[in-house]
């Protein structure tokens, strides 16, 4: 069992990413080497930020995962989020919590676990966690 996972990263995704990375890092040529030399902890967010620096579109990323227990993490309140998601933006799990009228740790865990099987993608920005990203399709292949 396949599940195909189509992924767009806009304009202001990418904004929050390179925030995120030059607070980290400080200099993009120091993030260059960093991602040469040693291994990303999130490598596709690395290589889009790459992407991003020469290109002026927004970024595609297509996930392709194998594993079946990836069916647990999509539940109905988690598909919720991610087209809460998909129409206001990347926003801080705390502001998300409260936009959904749900409690923070749910919301915590929900977005932790479609993390782990990279259907989002979450950015550390200072303390917070911001899910970055659009999903627009998931495919289930037999």
């Amino acid at each position: 069992m396949l599940f195909h996972i189509t992924k767009n990263y806009r304009k202001s995704d990418m904004e929050i990413i390179l925030r995120a990375i030059r607070r980290k890092h400080g200099r993009i040529e120091k993030v260059k080497k960093l991602l040469q030399v040693k291994k990303c902890a999130q490598p596709e967010i690395g290589e889009a930020f790459l992407y991003y620096l020469a290109s002026d579109d927004n970024i595609v990323e297509e996930v392709i995962i194998e594993d079946r227990k990836v069916l647990n993490a999509l539940t109905a309140k988690r598909f919720e989020l991610i087209e809460f998601l998909n129409k206001n933006g990347p926003m801080p799990i705390k502001e998300l919590a409260e936009r959904v009228g749900r409690d923070y740790k749910n919301v915590y865990d929900d977005i932790s676990a479609l993390n782990r099987y990279f259907i989002l993608n979450s950015i550390r920005y200072g303390r917070e966690s911001v899910p970055v990203g659009v999903i627009e399709s998931v495919e289930i292949k037999v």
